[in-house]
């Protein structure tokens, strides 16, 4: 047969044994572990008893491996000696047997009741193949769940501790062998760490953290209601043939297979943190995220909650659809505080659902195209305006914000997003009241904008911004934005001196500072002919300007 090869051990009273005569290892498979014992004082409380009813087994851990036995009494020894008994051992190194496996084995007949009658001493006992036990779902009537409700709700109550004892009946008063319908019931991973033993329990090195005792006392008093409602859940389900998968390995993950449905009919904010998580990880996490604002509730809850944290990452993983809705609601709280100023979603938000960069940047470049301002264009949306020109993400600039003086400032400090500024001006589908006010801005922020915008800018809409620019600079800003406009594309029409330098209402003393830079310069700007305008340079401390600063 198939499965695993299980070094096994004998252990009698015979009139022979490995260790002599009387009471001793009858015979051992090769590699029967010695720490386990091969004698008589080393395997201990394991064989040092009679069974008081006749019979005696268990499953018990030792380390990482399992020790699956049996004792019976056995007929007077050779030399007519009563109270003899035999028990029968296996050795499961891998710890993957469990109490479903022993009770198939007794139930097999498997266990020996007697020693074989041409049997003889020896350490070179063939290993014992063990297959998985099967699973097969009990019948029981109503009845039969009242009955098995206490003793399996005070076992669930035992794991939800993670340690200690607790003792069973051994049969149901209709004689339904306890034993047998838990550890069908139960998942196998749930009960890994579980063992379990019917008969005398000395001690005999169990490191299991949770041991039941199956015992002929009465049921265990009745444990809390949750676990009574898990219990008789648990039951109802297996009496039509449903059982939990295996791999069910904790009580949350069991809670959510029995009552994952039912919870998911009730809003998010009326849940625990467990019960979130447990809905999350069904089938119905799609429907129920996607209801009223249980997908809000469930990213705060997450905040505060490892496991609806690791839950609502596996749906969003596992379902498009709720990756699709985490997605857009997280992003959507990005947004608001990109343009609004709103409270901003936590990074763990954006991180569960997956947004990056990119993603926030394209996001932002479609809202501006559908018409949505920046409200208040900060440090920190100004990087993120910076980081998506330098993305690549076509994000269109002159509808980005009405903080139009905060917008020149960054065009002007940050290279990638004034060369995408000049792109998009020259690109752009005619002049517009926005360019009109930008324009202004960028003069004032640095004329340098004169040269760089050239061309794009319309001759009638040039005179206006100039003037309104000048009205708000100092004197070395108008000089800098008067000399700009003498030498470039502008030049000889006389803005320099009309729109800039008179235009900026400065008191006489500063235009003359200004005047006193570059007069020549000026002078030719605005029409005068370069000689004559040198000429008038050089004589300029008898000029008008200085006479007028002396009058008053």
């Amino acid at each position: 047969m198939s499965g695993r090869a299980c070094p096994q051990a004998l252990y009698t009273s015979a009139s022979r044994t490995l260790e002599g005569p009387g009471f001793g290892v009858y015979a051992h498979s090769a590699d029967w572990p010695a720490e386990v014992g091969r004698t008589r004082k080393a395997l201990g409380a394991l064989v040092g008893f009679r069974p008081a009813d006749g019979e005696a087994y268990g499953v018990l851990c030792r380390g990482t491996g399992r020790v699956l036995y049996r004792a019976v009494a056995a007929r007077a020894d050779g030399f007519g000696r009563p109270g003899n008994y035999l028990v029968h051992l296996l050795w499961d190194p891998s710890g993957r047997l469990g109490a479903r496996e022993l009770l198939a084995l007794r139930r097999a007949g498997r266990f020996l009741d007697a020693l074989p009658e041409d049997s003889s001493p020896t350490p070179e006992l063939p290993p014992l193949r063990v297959a998985a036990a099967d699973r097969p779902a009990p019948a029981l009537t109503p009845d039969e769940v009242d009955a098995l409700t206490p003793p399996l709700a005070g076992l669930l109550a035992t794991l939800a501790r993670g340690a200690g004892s607790c003792a069973l009946p051994v049969r149901t008063a209709s004689g339904r062998e306890v034993a047998e319908v838990l550890v069908a019931v139960l998942p196998r991973a749930l009960t890994a760490g579980v063992s379990l033993q019917a008969g005398t329990r000395e001690d005999d090195g169990d490191t299991a953290p949770v041991r039941v005792q199956l015992t002929d006392s009465p049921a265990p008093a009745p444990a809390g209601p949750h676990d009574t409602e898990r219990a008789r859940t648990l039951l109802e389900a297996a009496s039509k043939a449903e059982l939990a998968p295996d791999d069910l390995a904790d009580l949350r993950r069991l809670d959510a297979w029995l009552f994952a449905d039912a919870w998911a009919e009730q809003d998010a904010a009326a849940l625990s943190a467990d019960q979130v998580a447990s809905v999350l990880e069904s089938s119905a996490a799609p429907g129920w995220l996607a209801r009223g604002s249980n997908a809000a509730v469930a990213l705060e809850v997450a905040a505060g909650s490892p496991v609806v944290e690791a839950g609502l990452r596996a749906a969003v993983d596992r379902w498009p659809a709720v990756g699709e809705l985490v997605r857009g609601r997280v992003l959507a709280a990005l947004l608001d505080e990109v343009f609004d100023g709103a409270e901003g979603p936590a990074e763990l938000f954006v991180e569960i659902a997956g947004i990056g960069q990119r993603d926030l940047c394209a996001a932002l470049a479609d809202e501006v195209r559908r018409g949505r301002r920046v409200a208040r264009l900060d440090r920190a949306a100004g990087l993120l305006v910076e980081q998506a020109l330098t993305l690549g993400v076509d994000l269109p600039l002159l509808g980005l914000t009405g903080e139009t003086w905060e917008l020149a400032l960054l065009a002007t400090r940050r290279p990638v997003v004034g060369d995408a500024l000049v792109a998009q001006w020259r690109s752009g589908g005619g002049w517009t009241g926005e360019h009109g006010a930008l324009l202004g801005h960028l003069l004032v922020a640095d004329p340098g904008w004169l040269a760089r915008l050239g061309d794009a800018v319309p001759v009638s809409a040039l005179p206006p911004a100039l003037r309104w620019a000048a009205l708000r600079l100092d004197v070395a800003g108008v000089g800098a934005l008067a000399e700009a406009v003498a030498t470039g594309d502008s030049a000889g029409r006389g803005w320099a001196l009309r729109e800039v330098v008179f235009g900026s209402e400065l008191p006489a003393g500063d235009v003359e500072q200004v005047l006193g830079r570059r007069l020549e310069l000026l002078l030719v700007d605005d029409g005068w002919p370069r000689e004559v305008a040198e000429a008038f340079a050089r004589s300029r401390g008898d000029s008008p300007f200085r006479r007028r600063r002396r009058a008053d």
